[in-house]
């Protein structure tokens, strides 16, 4: 009887035993897919996980979309999570600069202090209808870039020149722009110059299940201005899109140009 004793396993052990199986595949899939990690977890190991891999090949431009007419307002762009593979098809940087572009037009962004160099594209418009009213939503471009709004304001003029980008599908451009802050620098330039500016706000927005006229409030950040600035657009948080993350940005005397 003694020995047939020795021979059991104790309960606990196989419970710890279980414990640690579940635990390590529960790790395998945050790895494998961090944006099913619970959102307060995620905050705290965004830093330590890895980024997305990109592919440089070339892509076409974004197609011309009718700007919006003057009396109907233009709603934030939308980044809904969708499931699939990433695009296989991206635009390298050395491309940007050997596109053909009017003064003021942006073809790329760099932001040192998330260590962001990528493409610019200009983007337009799709049409929205909400029961008997007509808006206007602002597409994304669906690989690694930026897109500039290509009715909002030119580099080095006055006005609001406005940019938006995924956070967290196809390339994940702007992944980490909630890691910017006050003073941090923003480095766009066109064909033939380089513009340089300071991030001056950052807001977070509460946008899903927020009814319209709340909707339409919050696209007044993208909206004209009569000082100069640029307005970078993502959604909010990496785990999900209820918020939208608006970074305002002012120009600065660039001694390097």
């Amino acid at each position: 009887m003694q020995e047939s004793d020795e021979k059991k396993v104790p309960l606990g052990i196989v419970f710890l035993v279980m414990g640690f199986i579940i635990l390590g595949a529960v790790l395998a899939v945050w790895v494998i897919r961090p944006s099913m990690m619970p959102q307060p977890l995620h905050e705290l190991a965004r830093r330590f996980l890895p980024k997305t891999a990109v592919t440089t090949l070339p892509t076409p431009l974004a197609p011309a979309v009718a700007p919006t007419p003057a009396n109907l307002p233009a709603l934030m762009p939308e980044t809904p999570i969708q499931d699939g593979d990433m695009p296989d098809y991206f635009v390298s940087v050395e491309e940007a600069a050997q596109r053909q572009s009017t003064a003021g037009e942006p073809v790329r962004i760099v932001i040192p202090q998330i260590e962001l160099d990528a493409p610019v594209n200009g983007i337009g418009l799709k049409q929205v209808i909400n029961g008997d009213q007509t808006y206007y939503q602002w597409l994304v471009p669906d690989g690694y870039e930026v897109g500039w709004h290509d009715n909002s304001a030119r580099l080095g003029q006055p006005g609001n020149t406005v940019l938006n980008g995924h956070h967290n599908i196809n390339g994940e451009v702007f992944r980490d722009l909630v890691d910017l802050n006050e003073g941090d620098e923003i480095i766009l330039y066109d064909n033939q110059e380089r513009f340089v500016y300071q991030v001056t706000t950052k807001e977070i927005l509460a946008e899903r299940g927020q009814p319209l006229s709340v909707r339409v409030e919050n696209a007044q950040w993208i909206a004209p201005t009569d000082d100069e600035r640029i307005t970078l657009v993502t959604c909010y948080p990496y785990t999900d899109n209820s918020h939208r993350l608006v970074i305002v940005a002012k120009p600065v005397q660039d001694t390097d140009a």
